[in-house]
């Protein structure tokens, strides 16, 4: 019976470390995903598409397609001129059915630098937010642009596949604790495993280039939090390590004792005291 159970908690470790590995790399991509993330990540490779022109960070065929700062360029004039009349503050434009919206006096005063800028902020905010009409995977095959990788959809996807998988690791942490023999000891366990599941993610970059290709270059925004998740798994495993030592070492039966002849010994003391004094008054 021990040796099957032993095997039993053998399999169930296994099992969640693979869920705990599993569970990181979801919550690096839902992490690593947000718009803030997104931005400041995508701003650079737009704006090298539009620069370098030579395929280095994306393919040719898609640098050729979405070119947004000769497209800025060519409508900064016509946005001037509809900003002189007083009566129009903004200036808005479509750019590969991504809507652009320029404030008047960005158009009139700012440099073309800065309306640059604002158009790539809006189509930026249109990539992450745009309601694609497709599932997860679909997506690869309905859309040409690969946008929709670093979108609100992809961060939800991830999300709900990251909530999935705790769930997972939560309910094999529940079996290992009542399968394990040392109850005390299920801490120990799921930190070290925890803690160790946190190291493949140094790796992860690789294998996502291997799976990017043409688009490693989005990788960059996949992994933007990699390094948080790494040392919060880390950090975390080793407190529960070190929780579960604690509760190794301290024995609730030895401090009742302890304190229980210490009591004794009060009640000693004060009782000889008043024999004393009650001797003392019949003096």
């Amino acid at each position: 019976m021990g040796f099957f159970r032993g095997g039993l908690v053998l399999i169930l470790g296994i099992l969640l470390f693979s869920s705990f590995l599993i569970m990181n790399s979801f919550f690096v991509l839902s992490s690593s995903l947000k718009y803030e993330n997104v931005k400041d990540g995508l701003y650079p490779i737009m704006k090298d598409m539009a620069s370098s022109g030579t395929g280095e960070l994306l393919p040719e065929e898609i640098i050729g397609e979405f070119n947004l700062t000769d497209a800025a360029k060519d409508v900064l004039n016509q946005a001037k001129n509809y900003c002189r009349n007083q009566n129009n503050t903004k200036y808005v434009f479509s750019y590969k059915e991504y809507n652009v919206d320029v404030p008047c006096e960005l158009a009139n005063s700012g440099s073309p630098e800065d309306f640059i800028n604002e158009t790539y902020d809006d189509v930026i905010y249109g990539i992450y937010y745009k309601e694609y009409d497709c599932k997860f995977w679909d997506c690869f095959s309905k859309t040409k642009l690969p946008f929709f990788l670093v979108s609100e959809k992809a961060r939800d996807y991830w999300k709900e596949k990251f909530y999935f998988s705790l769930l997972f690791s939560l309910i094999l942490i529940m079996l290992v604790f009542l399968l394990i023999e040392e109850k005390r000891n299920t801490p120990i366990v799921v930190g070290i495993l925890l803690a160790l599941s946190a190291f493949p993610l140094l790796k992860l970059n690789d294998f996502l280039y291997v799976l990017a290709g043409d688009f490693s270059s989005l990788i960059t925004i996949f992994l933007s939090s990699m390094q948080r998740v790494f040392m919060f798994s880390l950090v975390f495993g080793i407190l529960l390590v070190g929780t579960g030592l604690a509760l190794r070492f301290w024995n609730p039966d030895a401090i009742k004792e302890k304190i229980s002849k210490k009591e004794i010994k009060e009640i000693v003391k004060k009782e000889v005291s008043k024999e004393k004094q009650k001797l003392a008054k019949k003096k």
